[in-house]
């Protein structure tokens, strides 16, 4: 099977309508149902949750790591074929990319920022028992949610580790 046949057959995988006709020169956003712009993808969180999952699996599948350039890049079909086969051949890119990527953490900001207007208002609120106890059940979801997408984000980081370090050592 070619790189653009596996690349299709994972695309087709993660799109809201597998099958359905998209454009070669903006496939991505045809994870979404029905693109009405090129970059529509980046405008709403469904479709990044739909481009970070097959991201992640193509990444896995041929043992590479994309920068954070490529993950903002809208390519199309054939340039992102092609970027995958100059990932293939420079592991040593797609290690520095992961490296990076796993230094930076999965932005421990983010439970501040969700945290703290929670903090605000519970001091806010600190007279009425039930808005407070409201608010640690709301805080301690955020905080529950965000623990269990950090721990699986390091689990994929360490076994894509492992799969590129193992395809480096193979070539």
């Amino acid at each position: 099977m070619s790189h653009r046949d596996k690349v299709l057959a994972i695309f087709e995988k993660h799109r809201f309508a597998p099958g359905a006709p998209y454009d070669d020169g903006y496939f991505l956003d045809f994870l979404l149902p029905d693109p009405k712009k090129k970059g529509a993808l980046y405008d709403s969180f469904r479709g990044l949750r739909r481009f970070n999952a097959f991201l992640d699996e193509v990444q896995y599948e041929f043992a590479i790591c994309f920068s954070m350039e490529d993950r903002d890049a809208n390519y199309s079909l054939d340039r992102f074929v092609d970027r995958v086969k100059e990932l293939e051949k420079s592991r040593r890119s797609s290690l520095a990319s992961l490296k990076n990527q796993m230094g930076a953490g999965v932005g421990v900001n983010a439970i501040f920022f969700a945290n703290f207007p929670l903090v605000i208002i519970a001091i806010f609120a600190r007279n009425n028992l039930w808005a407070v106890a409201v608010l640690v059940v709301v805080a301690a979801i955020i905080n529950a949610w965000f623990v269990r997408f950090s721990v699986r984000a390091r689990a994929y980081h360490a076994r894509l580790l492992s799969k590129i370090q193992g395809a480096e050592q193979r070539t």
